[in-house]
């Protein structure tokens, strides 16, 4: 996932709205480096933004879930400024005379600690709002999820092959 492109809002919202996807599965969803295009990933905020808003959410679950949301953008904003920080040191590395290569082991340690450490932070936002849900709406929320899913494939799929045809 492209962070730089992404506004901090939009990030939260994709995160808390996978909630309906049991734990297991969803904690392989973006590994692999899968890098979306920016607009793939609008089309998927816009798709978990549908998702909530059909599941009935009563007025406490929808008061729970902002504040749930709200812990996390804190914490994405303090992961954000990091990362700027990071990019930084790295660009500076690259631009030095002689290349110091502890001090490059040092800052990718560091990037997969932290990338490591906003996986975690993802994934408990996730389960504490499953947790907010009704068995009801978690099933409803899994279909759902499941019939978008289908939806993208045959999107991406329709894609690939409008752009194998020759001109």
């Amino acid at each position: 996932m492209n962070v730089s492109r992404l506004s901090i809002q939009k990030m939260i919202a994709i995160t808390a709205l996978a909630m309906a996807i049991p734990m297991s599965a969803q904690a392989g969803h973006h590994e692999g480096g899968d890098k979306k295009p920016h607009s793939e990933m609008r089309r998927h905020h816009q798709g978990e933004m549908g998702m909530l808003k059909k599941l009935d959410l009563s007025d406490a679950q929808q008061t729970r879930i902002d504040q749930i949301m709200k812990q996390q953008k804190e914490t994405m904003k303090a992961t954000m400024a990091d990362r700027r920080s990071q990019r930084d040191e790295m660009k500076s590395l690259v631009e030095q005379d002689a290349f110091d290569a502890a001090k490059a082991e040092r800052l990718i340690t560091q990037q997969q600690d932290r990338e490591r450490a906003s996986k975690m932070s993802m994934l408990r936002t996730q389960h504490e709002i499953y947790k907010v849900l009704t068995p009801e709406q978690r099933e409803k929320a899994k279909v759902m999820r499941a019939q978008w899913k289908e939806k993208m494939s045959e999107r991406r799929s329709k894609n690939r092959d409008e752009a194998a045809k020759p001109l």
